[in-house]
């Protein structure tokens, strides 16, 4: 797939630290700034690139905010015009960015399976993402043009906000504080944002249509995730846990069946889970000058 050219819209970046969207393999990528609700300026784009493939990653992810932003509205309407740019362009194979959220989280399932789990959102952020499923999946078999829709869980890399529990923790522990935490029962399904990115490429590039959940299988509790954490950066008995109360209704547990993305796709992570914490670490190591 990397030995086409490559075009990469996004929008100009407004935190200044974190710099531009990174050359992608073979440095064939191009990098285009637009405003992806505006319809015009990104259909005329769209109908200048001519992709075939097109990988949709962007939503609001504001944290703490895009659970119940009206902006997930808006950003239902900008991917079907997104999407159809693409087919009128000539778009032949479209993989979207689907969400945990969309599933049932109170259905006790072990696993949540794309085949048999429930979908019942119950956030504003989940119900947006499942609309445009849906219009996706419509939309391509109408056309009968190639569609897929991988669901993310709980990411953690480098890069990310440190509101968020692998770099929140990171942090403070590098820095010699402590981490008051709840009491970390909660069981999830983890995977670094490198290996989604790369489980997203493998989706791309394979011809797996329909729902596959692009996460790492593993069910490890929170707790697990800080004492392990608290390994790494040699910090030992920072972590508070049981310092502060559980968030109400939190889930019990929350993790991926991921026999489609391992057998059909092809894919699987490319480094154990505790290595990428590992290497989530050392990057925030130097970005703190530790």
């Amino acid at each position: 797939l990397f030995r086409e050219p490559l075009h990469v819209l996004a929008r100009p970046r407004q935190d200044k630290r974190r710099g531009s969207p990174a050359p992608l393999p073979g440095d064939s990528s191009t990098v285009h700034y637009v405003d992806l609700h505006d319809s015009d300026k990104v259909a005329a784009l769209v109908k200048e690139i001519r992709a075939s493939h097109l990988l949709h990653l962007a939503w609001d992810t504001r944290h703490g905010v895009f659970w119940s932003s009206p902006d997930n509205l808006d950003w239902i309407v900008s991917s079907k015009q997104l999407l159809q740019a693409f087919l009128e362009a000539g778009g032949k194979r479209f993989v979207g960015a689907g969400t945990c959220a969309e599933y049932d989280w109170e259905s006790g399932d072990e696993f949540l399976d794309e085949g048999s789990s429930k979908l019942v959102p119950a956030t504003l952020y989940g119900q947006a993402k499942l609309a445009f499923r849906k219009s996706l999946f419509t939309v391509a078999a109408h056309h009968k043009v190639s569609a897929a829709w991988g669901r993310i869980f709980f990411l953690f890399g480098p890069h990310e906000g440190t509101q968020r529990l692998v770099s929140s923790a990171a942090v403070s522990l590098l820095k010699g504080e402590e981490f008051p935490a709840s009491i970390g029962d909660q069981v999830r399904d983890f995977c670094s944002v490198e290996d989604v990115a790369a489980g997203f490429v493998a989706l791309l590039d394979s011809g797996v249509t329909g729902d596959v959940n692009v996460a790492s299988g593993e069910p490890r509790t929170v707790a697990s995730i800080l004492r392990t954490l608290e390994e790494i950066t040699a910090r030992r008995g920072l972590v508070r846990l049981g310092a502060k109360p559980k968030v109400a209704n939190d889930p019990p547990r929350i993790v991926a069946a991921v026999a489609r993305l391992s057998t059909e796709v092809g894919f699987r992570p490319k480094e154990a889970l505790d290595e990428r914490l590992r290497q989530t670490v050392e990057w925030w190591r130097r970005e703190l000058g530790l």
